[in-house]
Formats: structure tokens, C-alpha cells, sequence
């Protein structure tokens, strides 16, 4: 049997250059796509522009780090006027996911801030209605998954090929979510204020992010060597300080520990741990990445 101790393998970010414009690409769409979910049960409008503005810079991230970025408008003319897409592809399919979040949320915005500066009470105009709303939700999720679905298809890095990926980047991009819903509600930002709800569905959601991580770095240690040599450089090598500090201290243990404390100032803090926790946790598992030797 082959194991990775023995190997000199290489990691993705030597070759590959997967580095922090596709760790921040993931989570602002998970940011944007998770908020818009919970906007579902939230009704807000800062939430809803934030979350926006979200999936702007995110889909400017990933499109550019395309090699040749300015042939994307004629490749997609020419798509178009032949009908030759790929509907096989995770990125045809997530920049038409993307595409369609940036122009549905930039037109409700408009629509929202139409409402705001005519007085319109909130929830009662049309970029306000359940139905819209719905229709965010779905999309968030479907954006969500997206960028985890999009690291399984990298060809030769068996540690994200994992199914458990896209439900971890929707349980953190709902950690994410929920520390935002938590700053904005103590900061008095939030319309109708802080939820009671929000520190029991806040730990619930961090427990599901730590059994979701738990199964997809156990499941790795049994995969191949690449996926093994990653599980180890996550835990303990290169990337380790990022994941124990970052994804698991600031993203889960703070915000945990500071649930059961009262006050303005703890909240604050653990819903911006939250928020900087998703951040490490997609950096993390994106640098810990490495490639499988190949074998003759």
C-alpha cells in the first residue's frame, strides 16, 4: 500500500494558484447567498442590499481570475448565437447562477430603495414580496452549493472531491450569516431588532458546521494520499494555524462560548468571529488542497 508520508507531494497553491481571491470569492457568495436565505425569516433591507453588494464582488472575484477575462462577453455571444453551452460544466453553471443572483438582487435593490425613499412601509413593496423573497432563498442556497461543487470538479485534488464540501460551505455560509444578523441587531441596524432566537439557532447551526468538518476532514484521512496529505496539512501542517485558529477558534468556539454571556459588546464580537471564521474556514480547506502523485 502507498501512503503520502512517503511521497513528495505537491500542494495546489504551488501550481494551481488557488489563493485568497478564490478564498474570498467563496465567501462573499456564501455570505450573499446564505443571508439571502435567512432574509427569508428576516425581512431586511440592509440585510438584502448587503447581501448584494456581496455577490457583486464575489462574481467579480471569480470571473476574474478566468485566464483570458476579456474574452468572456464574445465566448458568451457566441454560445448564445449557436447554442453550444455545457450544460455539464459546474462553472457554465455557476456564472449563470451567479449572472442570475447579481441582476435579480441589483433590480430589488433598486426597487428597495425606490420603497425607502417613498416612504413605503417595509415589506409592502414589490421587491419585498414572499414571493421574491422565496425565489432569494432558493438561489442563495443554489449559489452556495455552487462554490463548494465547483472545488469538487478540480481534477487531481482529491481533499475537495468530497460531497460533504457543499453542505459544509452552507452551514458555514449560515454561521456567516447569522454573526451579520447578530452585529447588525446589537448595533441597532437591523429593522425590528435582534431576534430572541438568535443565539439558540446560532449554536445549532455552529454544531451542524462542526459535525459537517468533523465527517470531511475523517473522510479524508481514509481517501487516497493527496486527500490524506491535506487532512494532515490542515490539522497539522501548513494551513493548521489558519484552520485551528481561524475556522475553529474565531469561527466556532468564540461564538459559542460568548452565546451564553449577555451584552451589546459579546455579541458583537462573537457575530464578527463568526463572520472572519467562514473566511478562514474556506481558506483553510483551499490551501491545505494537494494534488495526488502520479503514479507509473
Amino acid at each position: 500500500m502507498i501512503t503520502y508520508e512517503f511521497m513528495e507531494l505537491t500542494p495546489q497553491a504551488a501550481t494551481s494558484h488557488w489563493g485568497w481571491t478564490i478564498a474570498f470569492f467563496l465567501w462573499f457568495v456564501g455570505l450573499a447567498g446564505m443571508s439571502l436565505t435567512m432574509n427569508l425569516w428576516l425581512r431586511s433591507r440592509r440585510i438584502h442590499l448587503i447581501a448584494t453588494a456581496a455577490a457583486i464582488v464575489g462574481t467579480l472575484l471569480v470571473v476574474s481570475h478566468l485566464g483570458r477575462m476579456l474574452n468572456l462577453p464574445f465566448a458568451a455571444i457566441n454560445a448564445l448565437l449557436s447554442w453550444s453551452f455545457n450544460f455539464t460544466s459546474w462553472m457554465f453553471i455557476g456564472i449563470c447562477i451567479l449572472a442570475v443572483l447579481c441582476v435579480v438582487t441589483v433590480i430589488q435593490s433598486w426597487g428597495i430603495w425606490q420603497a425607502g425613499k417613498a416612504g413605503t412601509p417595509l415589506g409592502e413593496s414589490w421587491a419585498e414580496s414572499k414571493c421574491l423573497l422565496m425565489f432569494d432563498a432558493v438561489l442563495g442556497v443554489a449559489a452556495t452549493a455552487y462554490s463548494g461543487f465547483l472545488l469538487t470538479q478540480a481534477v487531481g485534488v482529491p481533499f475537495w472531491t468530497s460531497g460533504a464540501l457543499p453542505v459544509l460551505w452552507i452551514f458555514s455560509g449560515l454561521a456567516c450569516a447569522m454573526g451579520l444578523a447578530e452585529v447588525m441587531g446589537a448595533a441597532g441596524k437591523l429593522e425590528g431588532g435582534s431576534r430572541p432566537w438568535f443565539p439558540q439557532a446560532a449554536n445549532i447551526i455552529h454544531l451542524g458546521e462542526a459535525f459537517v468538518l468533523f465527517s470531511f476532514v475523517h473522510v479524508a484521512f481514509q481517501g487516497s494520499p493527496g486527500a490524506a496529505a491535506a487532512a494532515q496539512n490542515l490539522l497539522s501542517g501548513s494551513a493548521s494555524a489558519l484552520f485551528w485558529a481561524g475556522a475553529v477558534g474565531l469561527g466556532l468556539v468564540v461564538p459559542m462560548v460568548l452565546s451564553f454571556t449577555h451584552g451589546k459588546g459579546a455579541v458583537i464580537a462573537g457575530g464578527v468571529c463568526a463572520i472572519l471564521g467562514a473566511l478562514a474556514l474556506r481558506a483553510s480547506v483551499l490551501f491545505a488542497g494537494t494534488f495526488d502523485p502520479i503514479i507509473f
